[in-house]
C-alpha cells in the first residue's frame, strides 16, 4: 500500500498458512455401486481455499464417477454441492482413469464444515473406480 508522499508501495505479507496436516478423505476405496460414498466432514473455517488431491483408478471400465465437493449449513444440518468453476460438474470417464490420474484442484473454503461425495455411474462388483482423495486448506 503507498503511502502519501511515497512513489514506492509498500509490500504487505503474503505469507501462506497451511493447515498442518493433510487430511486424507478416502484411501483406495472402492466404489462398486451406484450408492453415493460421502467423507468424514472436516472442519475449515480457519482457512480460506483447500486443495483437493484425486487419485482415481479403473482398470474394470465402469462408466462414470462425480465428485463433488460440499458444504454444511449449520443450522439445518443439510449439506449442499459446491457449484463453482470446475466443481459445477467433475465428472471422470473410465476411459480417462483407465491408467489412472492424479490431479490437484483448488477451491474456495466458503462453509464451516466440507465433505466430499462420490457418486458412481455404471458400478457393480466387477466394474468400478478405485479413489483416495484428501484435503489440504489454505489462507
Amino acid at each position: 500500500m503507498t503511502k502519501k508522499g511515497e512513489t514506492t508501495p509498500v509490500l504487505q505479507d503474503n505469507a501462506l498458512y497451511r493447515s498442518k496436516d493433510i487430511v486424507q478423505l478416502f484411501d483406495a476405496l472402492v466404489v462398486n455401486t451406484t450408492d453415493p460414498y460421502v467423507s468424514d466432514g472436516v472442519p475449515c473455517y480457519a482457512f480460506r481455499h483447500f486443495t483437493l488431491y484425486l487419485a482415481i483408478d479403473s482398470e474394470s471400465t465402469p462408466t462414470t464417477i462425480h465428485v463433488e465437493v460440499e458444504y454444511l449449513e449449520p443450522w439445518t444440518g443439510q449439506w449442499h454441492s459446491f457449484k463453482q468453476g470446475l466443481f459445477a460438474s467433475l465428472y471422470y470417464e473410465d476411459g480417462d482413469t483407465g491408467s489412472g490420474i492424479y490431479e490437484m484442484l483448488s477451491g474456495e473454503c466458503v462453509g464451516r464444515v466440507v465433505r466430499i461425495k462420490l457418486t458412481g455411474a455404471g458400478t457393480e462388483s466387477a466394474k468400478y473406480f478405485t479413489v483416495s482423495a484428501s484435503l489440504e486448506f489454505f489462507n
